[in-house]
C-alpha cells in the first residue's frame, strides 16, 4: 500500500551566487537555520497536522501565523513576530470563466523564504525553477523572492479582471441590441466581481501594511517595489468596482426595457379587451330573453347587431388614437 507523505517539500539553497536543491526535511531544517544562507522553502501540505508541527516545532514559526496559514476560512493578514513575518494572499485560478481562490503563506526570516498553500501551483513552480537557476534575476534577499511571487499573484488578477471587463462589455452591447434575456449574465457578473474584489482588497491591506508599519525585514529599497503592487491592487480594486456600477447600470436598463414591454404588452391587452367589452354589451342587451325586443322580428335584426358591434368597437380604437393612447 503507498504510503501518502503529509507534504511535498521543496527547498532551494542559495550558495556562492548558484541554487542547490534540498529535498530531506531534515536537512532543509539545518539550512533554514543557517543564516549564512538564503534559502526557499515550498511546502504543500495534505495533512495539517503534521505540516503545523513541521512548521512550528521544526522552523519554529509562531503557532497563530501556522494556524493562518493552514486554515483557507481565515481572512489574509500580516503578522510580525521577533524573529519573522507572516502574510497571505489569495491567489486567483480561473477554469472555463469561473474563479476559485487558493491561499498561500508566506513566513519570511532575514535568510530564509517559506511559502505554504494546499495544492500545487503552476505559479510557485516557475518561479521556484526560475530563482533555482538564476537567483540573482529574482532576488537575493528573501523579501525579493516573496515581492516576485506577491507581484505575480496581483499580475494574474489583472488577466481574470481584463476578461471580465471584455465579458461585461459584451453583455452590454447585447443589452443594447434589444437582447432582454441577460438577467441571468448580469446577477453571475456581479457575484464573480464581488469576490474578485472580496479577494483582492486583503491583499491591499497587507501591501499597504508593509509600506505603512515600520517592518524591520521590509528595506526602504524593497518599499518602492511594493508599493508598485500597493497601486495595481488599487487599480483592480477600482476595475472591479467600475464593472460592478456598469452592471448596475445594466441591470436597471434591463429592467425598465422588460417593465416597457410589459407596459406594452398591458396596453394591447386593454384595448382588445375594450372592443371586446362594447361588443360584449350589445351581444348581452340582444340576449336578456326580453318578450319584446325591437329588432326580434326585423329581417335584419342580426346584421344590424353585429354591425353595432364592429361600429363601437372601430369607434373606441379612433377615441384611442385620437388620446394617443396607440
Amino acid at each position: 500500500m503507498e504510503t501518502v507523505t503529509p507534504f511535498d517539500l521543496k527547498v532551494s539553497v542559495l550558495e556562492n551566487g548558484a541554487c542547490r536543491i534540498v529535498k530531506d526535511p531534515d536537512e532543509a531544517i539545518r539550512v533554514f537555520e543557517d543564516d549564512q544562507k538564503t534559502t526557499w522553502l515550498h511546502v504543500v501540505y495534505r495533512d495539517r497536522e503534521a505540516t503545523a508541527d513541521f512548521l512550528g516545532h521544526g522552523l519554529g514559526f509562531h503557532d497563530l501565523a501556522v494556524e493562518d496559514a493552514l486554515h483557507d476560512e481565515e481572512r489574509p493578514n500580516l503578522h510580525e513576530y521577533d524573529d519573522h513575518l507572516f502574510l497571505s494572499a489569495w491567489k486567483v485560478i480561473s477554469e472555463n470563466n469561473v474563479e476559485r481562490f487558493c491561499e498561500m503563506g508566506f513566513f519570511i526570516t532575514r535568510s530564509a523564504l517559506v511559502t505554504v498553500c494546499a495544492e500545487e501551483l503552476a505559479l510557485i513552480d516557475k518561479w521556484f525553477e526560475r530563482w533555482s537557476k538564476a537567483p540573482d534575476r529574482v532576488g537575493k534577499t528573501p523579501i525579493e523572492v516573496m515581492h516576485s511571487i506577491v507581484d505575480s499573484i496581483v499580475d494574474e488578477y489583472y488577466v481574470v479582471a481584463d476578461a471580465m471587463e471584455d465579458e461585461v462589455d459584451a453583455l452590454i452591447d447585447d443589452l443594447y441590441l434589444g437582447d432582454n434575456q441577460q438577467l441571468r449574465r448580469i446577477l453571475l457578473m456581479k457575484r464573480r466581481l464581488i469576490e474578485l474584489r472580496r479577494h483582492i482588497t486583503p491583499v491591499r491591506d497587507i501591501m499597504n501594511g508593509l509600506l505603512r508599519r515600520d517592518i524591520i525585514l521590509v528595506t526602504p529599497d524593497a518599499r518602492i517595489y511594493f508599493q508598485d503592487v500597493y497601486d495595481h491592487t488599487l487599480r483592480l480594486a477600482e476595475l472591479a468596482d467600475i464593472n460592478r456600477e456598469t452592471l448596475t447600470s445594466a441591470l436597471d436598463v434591463h429592467l425598465s426595457s422588460v417593465s416597457n414591454n410589459l407596459n406594452n404588452v398591458m396596453k394591447k391587452m386593454t384595448v382588445i379587451s375594450t372592443v371586446l367589452m362594447s361588443g360584449a354589451l350589445i351581444a348581452g342587451v340582444y340576449g336578456m330573453n326580453f318578450k319584446h325586443i325591437p329588432e326580434l322580428e326585423w329581417m335584419w335584426g342580426y346584421p344590424f347587431a353585429i354591425l353595432m358591434m364592429v361600429l363601437s368597437g372601430a369607434g373606441i380604437l379612433w377615441l384611442f388614437r385620437q388620446k394617443k393612447w396607440l
